[in-house]
């Protein structure tokens, strides 16, 4: 049987907290959840974890950094912005960057993507936070994408 997922709104009601509270949450990690399209989801067992927490596993213990190198401690982000016309194709782009995320297997340590698409001024907005590896490989999916012609 399939878990029942929860949107931002929805969460909003349960836990009595604000839509921004509820997304920080998310982007904390303390809510497990998945961006289906442009929308934050959380399943009813995620929801159950997170009501549930302090009772039904120990305390967090914080990732321990390797000082000795500055591989595992250094994170980076790039914001790229795209004038589309329509929201779309601005989210055919978010679409294939995330499943692009996604087929990384975890391999891509703690990586973030956010999608904006403002209609008021027809501008997409594509935000990536992560290590240098997974960026870069962002950065060169635009590259190529810029790259290519209109037809």
């Amino acid at each position: 049987m399939k878990d029942k997922l929860y949107t931002v709104t929805e969460l909003t009601g349960i836990l009595k907290l604000h839509s921004k509270t509820v997304v920080r949450f998310i982007h904390e990690g303390k809510i497990k959840a998945r961006k289906i399209g442009r929308s934050w989801m959380v399943s009813e067992t995620d929801l159950k974890n997170y009501v549930h927490g302090e009772l039904s596993s120990p305390a967090a213990v914080p990732e321990t950094v390797n000082y000795s190198t500055l591989e595992g401690r250094i994170t980076v982000s790039a914001v790229f912005e795209i004038e589309e016309q329509n929201s779309e194709e601005a989210s055919r782009i978010s679409n294939s960057l995330m499943a692009m995320l996604n087929s990384r297997g975890g391999t891509g340590g703690k990586t973030r993507f956010d999608f904006f698409y403002y209609p008021e001024i027809q501008k997409a907005k594509y935000v990536v936070y992560g290590n240098p590896k997974t960026v870069m490989e962002v950065i060169r999916i635009f590259e190529i994408l810029s790259e290519q012609k209109e037809n």
